[in-house]
């Protein structure tokens, strides 16, 4: 007898769920994925992805700290693309999301982000 369910019920399951944290997750994954389809690789950005996300769905984290300066998203991309191959994956853009959420934390208690790990 197998121990697996195959019911309904147990397809049902299915990530996500109605948790505040799933949805967030999912909504990132189909940022990432609204943005890594228009241009070269399926499920990769270059740097016009990464630029045009970024901008779109994130202008005040690029107002924080000078983010919105000249040369700064280059910058993160390169940072952010470890293999150096000129696009970054999804694991490489999660370095990105950590970024954006420690901004984030900063500015939701009121803190100066630009102290004391300014990057």
């Amino acid at each position: 007898m197998s121990t697996h369910s195959t019911t309904p019920q147990a397809k049902e399951q299915q990530f996500p769920g109605n948790c505040t944290l799933e949805k967030a997750l999912k909504a990132i994954v189909n940022i990432y994925h609204q943005y890594s389809i228009r241009e070269g690789q399926l499920d990769l950005l270059n740097f016009n992805d990464f630029q045009t996300l970024l901008t779109e769905q994130a202008p005040n984290f690029l107002k924080v700290c000078g983010r919105s300066r000249p040369g700064y998203l280059k910058e993160l991309f390169e940072e952010t693309d470890l293999n150096k191959d000129k696009e970054i994956s999804f694991e490489e853009f999660t370095i990105v999301l950590a970024k954006v959420t420690d901004d984030a934390h900063h500015i939701i208690h009121k803190e100066d982000r630009c102290k004391p790990d300014s990057n």
